[in-house]
């Protein structure tokens, strides 16, 4: 049995649909899966056994990898992408195969964001979209698995040198303070003042984020000081994913990081301003999770986070306490792996 997953980004998004790869595996376990995703995001699944092969599609240079498609009879194709260039995709394999799509629940988001008005069903998680669109029948989302990357340890060895050595084995946070867009960002102040509490206790703190964000990772771990290593724009993904399977708490804004250190197994801490989780791309399953937000009646604002704050002022981030962000995250270092995580 063949079965393609059309999933190109972003990050989170990709990082989620791991969890239909393990829905359709463990329910087909004879079957060839074969994922279909951007090329930056296609080294996630290197050491991946449920995945028989990963298409890596580069923009405007898909020719070669659709044509590798076409030349496989499939017998499901399952659309987490469900946009216009997904479509395009699926137009040039010549496959008699059912095909079935993610609901974004377009009308939904606009009634959110224009009216302040909620029509999202409960529960109505990405996850829980993405299990209808793999064809699960169960009436509770949360049976469906949780997203989860799987790792060499062969090849995690290389992301292994920036552990600080020490002959304590010391508790190791993640932080995750960038973002694509900028107006998603928790002050960075906030997150030097959390990853100071951290190192003071004696744990190891570290700063992820792209190459784009290595300066300000750096300017972030002098702020933050010693213990504190930035491994912005040093890691690939997959390394960077290596790292964050070692930590016991993460803490980011609401970004494809913080859904990978999910994916890795580590309790995290998700930051939403101008977004808001009723979209549906929050954490699910184990271990638990925290949502930090605050009220404000201007959000949510924009569906992807926008890069200008339309007042100005970011409140929605600002009024976010980082000592109320610490309580949480200590409160859920200590929570029970199998405790339900509430919204």
């Amino acid at each position: 049995m063949n079965i393609l997953i059309i999933r190109l980004s972003s990050l989170g998004d990709v990082v989620l649909a791991t969890s239909v790869v393990e829905y359709l595996k463990s329910s087909f376990p004879q079957s060839s899966i074969w994922f279909a995703t951007e090329q930056e995001y296609a080294g996630l699944f290197t050491a991946d056994p449920r995945v028989t092969r990963v298409v890596a599609l580069e923009r405007g240079k898909e020719g070669k990898a659709v044509s590798e498609l076409s030349g496989v009879a499939w017998d499901n194709i399952v659309d987490l992408q469900n946009n216009g260039r997904s479509v395009r995709i699926r137009r040039h394999i010549p496959a008699k195969a059912p095909v079935s799509v993610f609901k974004k629940r377009r009308l939904e988001r606009a009634v959110l964001l224009l009216g302040r008005v909620n029509l999202y069903p409960q529960g109505d998680s990405v996850i829980a979209r993405y299990a209808r669109a793999a064809g699960y029948s169960g009436h509770d989302p949360r049976d469906f698995p949780p997203a989860r990357l799987c790792l060499d340890e062969r090849t995690c060895e290389q992301a292994m040198r920036f552990f600080p050595s020490s002959a304590v084995v010391r508790p190791a946070v993640a932080l995750f303070p960038f973002s694509a867009w900028k107006n998603k960002e928790w002050p960075i102040a906030k997150f030097a003042f959390v990853g100071r509490y951290f190192a003071i206790k004696g744990w190891d703190v570290f700063i992820a984020g792209g190459p784009q964000d290595t300066r300000a990772g750096e300017s972030l771990r002098r702020s933050i000081g010693e213990r504190c290593v930035s491994v912005a724009g040093k890691l690939s993904l997959y390394e960077t994913a290596c790292l964050l399977q070692r930590c016991r708490l993460a803490l980011g804004n609401d970004t494809g990081l913080s859904h990978m250190a999910r994916a890795c197994g580590v309790k995290t801490g998700v930051i939403y301003g101008p977004t808001t989780s009723h979209f549906g791309f929050y954490p699910s399953g184990n271990p638990p999770f925290r949502v930090f937000e605050a009220s404000q009646f201007c959000r949510p604002c924009h569906a992807h986070g926008g890069n200008i704050c339309l007042t100005g002022s970011r409140n929605c981030l600002k009024k976010i306490p980082p000592e109320a962000v610490i309580a949480g995250l200590e409160n859920l270092y200590h929570q029970n792996d199998e405790a339900e995580t509430d919204l």
